[in-house]
């Protein structure tokens, strides 16, 4: 064999492995608004009943961000198609990319708080929390705040602070909310 034919062969062979992993990927000639209009039908399906449905937003979105729509709107559906199904793992780091995109947005801010108490990482939730808080007292979920930051004070032994934030949000809204002891099953 000559060295001409080999190099055609292989030539070939990665054109051919090339088209193979373009035409693999069924998204890539495809409009980032039809995906996007997509994965928000599917986020809307997992809220009328159909859990799978949450997957494939996640899957949609997530293509949306690796071809360079990483817009607000796109991170914050991908955190709520993660909340929703309940993989709260994925939605912290959801979280996570997006406040590196977007530092100062209170809203990622206090989900990822959110996140993080739901994961038990008290700590985390409560530096969250701490840096949200001031920011945000005239957003509807400020109370939300208080109380969820006083949970995680109650889970890191600081009782008197916790009692604080409880009796601050209690006061900011006409629900009546469960004592941390009923929040945390003890």
């Amino acid at each position: 064999m000559n060295i001409s034919r080999i190099i055609t062969i292989v030539l070939t062979i990665a054109g051919i492995s090339f088209l193979v992993i373009i035409l693999s990927d069924p998204y890539f000639f495809t409009d980032t608004k039809k995906i996007q209009k997509t994965a928000e039908a599917k986020l809307e399906e997992g809220i009328l009943g159909n859990k799978n449905a949450f997957k494939e937003a996640s899957y949609y979105l997530n293509s949306l961000i690796e071809q360079g729509k990483d817009d607000r709107q796109t991170h914050e559906l991908l955190y709520w198609s993660y909340r929703y199904d309940k993989n709260f793992e994925r939605a912290e780091k959801a979280l996570d990319e997006a406040l590196e995109i977007y530092p100062e947005d209170p809203a990622f801010l206090y989900h990822r708080a959110e996140m993080r108490l739901e994961l038990g990482k008290y700590e985390q939730a409560l530096q969250d929390y701490d840096a949200v808080i001031p920011h945000i007292e005239k957003q509807s979920y400020y109370y939300d705040a208080l109380y969820s930051r006083g949970a995680a004070r109650y889970k890191l032994g600081l009782k008197a602070e916790a009692e604080a934030d409880f009796r601050k949000a209690q006061s900011l809204t006409k629900d009546t909310l469960q004592a941390y002891t009923v929040y945390f099953k003890e």
